[in-house]
């Protein structure tokens, strides 16, 4: 085997050295915190345990990276990414050393007999972008190797940040149930995501569109009960004079809109029906149908919010990787193929009857034989399923001391999300 570059062969040993520390410091006792104090769950315990429980393997895992960021905290090999150019694949750049310091730091490069230890300290290898591909999709980012000002951004968050925001997040852990069922409903806000897990695996997963800033989508512990195809959209009287009525009356009804009295009958577009809705003597309605805001069908969970989970039109919105558009509602990027299994499993549904109650354009109500647990939670940082660290951005600013309790009481009722 050839000698490499001395300066190469010196960052490759500085780094073994750093890692070491890291492993030896995940195993020392946490301290300095209220989180810190908690007893770490026993083997059985975790075994025995869902693990997305305080008891369970991802309490235990976020134990160990909480305590390697604090080493990473307190030691001095961390230096963030200096400003320049983006870095891509094969550049040559002085800049390229301290990203493999970091991402060694990180965890994400990892020596080993395959790494080519020739290399230029400077060059962006194939090792380095497989390193770099691992750290953007930990961070939610687009793989593509490219460390341009997102990933770069990523990259210069000081380890003191992630020690606070593992620190919230374990928090938000200990509040969880201890026992969150067999079988149940998880959606990530900050992650965009929804998951059916059934035991410890993933059955169904899609991308959702939560809360706007201004109109947060709140953390919840309830239960998914019954399924609605053609939902009407019972309109918020704040949207339906902000942002509705302005469009006039014949516009609004060509789109299935319609004033309704507190007798329930409908009513025309006057200026004293319409000052009603003030009063709250008159609501505007969207029947249900192709073209209602709330889409071909809502999911219900009771909650005290009025949040639901629905359908949508506005289906561009999953492509993006920032999803916070709506009024508090949960958007669902795959509604008709959740309603199926939901309603197969549960109520003995085939594809066939599912077709037909959409086609109707009635709206129609189903039950669920046996209620879903649903879980909204609100988790910048958590273990996946491949033991990677997973990081996203606190669109709601949770993770600092004086919001870490907050939570959305601003959302109107009935919105669509």
């Amino acid at each position: 085997m050839g000698i490499g570059h001395p300066l190469e062969i010196t960052r490759h040993c500085s780094a073994l050295a750093l890692i070491l520390a890291l492993s030896l410091a995940s195993e020392m006792p946490l301290a300095d915190s209220d989180t810190a104090q908690q007893p770490a769950p026993t083997t059985a315990e975790t075994e025995a345990t869902d693990p997305y429980t305080p008891y369970g393997r991802q309490y235990a895992l976020m134990r160990e990276e909480l305590a390697r960021y604090r080493a990473l905290a307190e030691g001095d090999q961390w230096q963030p990414l200096d400003d320049g150019q983006a870095l891509a694949p094969g550049m040559r750049d002085p800049r390229v050393a301290q990203l493999r310091s970091l991402l060694m730091q990180y965890g994400d490069y990892q020596l080993s007999d395959d790494t080519n230890k020739s290399a230029a300290a400077d060059e962006y290898d194939e090792a380095l972008q497989q390193a770099v591909r691992r750290f953007q999709r930990r961070h939610g980012l687009k793989e593509d190797a490219l460390v341009d000002d997102r990933t770069r951004a990523r990259l210069n968050v000081r380890p003191e940040q992630r020690v606070r925001t593992l620190t919230a997040n374990l928090q938000r852990w200990e509040q969880m149930p201890k026992d969150l069922g067999p079988r149940y409903i998880l959606v990530n806000i900050p992650d965009f995501s929804l998951r059916l897990v059934d035991g410890d695996r993933d059955q169904f997963r899609m991308r959702v569109v939560v809360g706007k800033t201004k109109h947060k989508t709140p953390q919840l512990t309830t239960r998914m009960t019954r399924v609605v195809f053609n939902p009407i959209w019972r309109v918020p009287r704040n949207i339906a004079l902000r942002e509705l009525l302005p469009k006039g009356g014949a516009s609004l009804s060509a789109k299935g809109y319609r004033l309704v009295n507190h007798r329930g009958r409908s009513v025309p577009f006057t200026r004293g029906n319409i000052a009603g809705i003030r009063r709250g003597k008159v609501m505007l309605h969207q029947k249900g149908g192709p073209g209602n805001a709330l889409g071909r069908v809502k999911f219900v969970i009771p909650n005290k919010q009025a949040i639901f989970l629905h359908d949508t039109n506005s289906k561009h919105l999953f492509r993006r990787s920032q999803r916070a558009f709506s009024h508090g509602c949960i958007r669902l990027e795959k509604p008709l193929e959740f309603a199926r299994m939901m309603l197969r499993e549960q109520n003995n549904w085939g594809a066939e009857k599912v077709e037909r109650a959409l086609a109707s354009q009635r709206t129609q109500g189903i039950e669920l034989q046996n209620p879903i647990p649903v879980y909204i939670a609100y988790w910048t940082a958590w273990v996946d399923e491949e033991g990677l660290l997973q990081f996203r951005p606190d669109i709601y600013e949770r993770d600092t001391p004086e919001n870490s309790s907050a939570d959305a009481g601003d959302t109107d009722s009935n919105q669509p999300g």
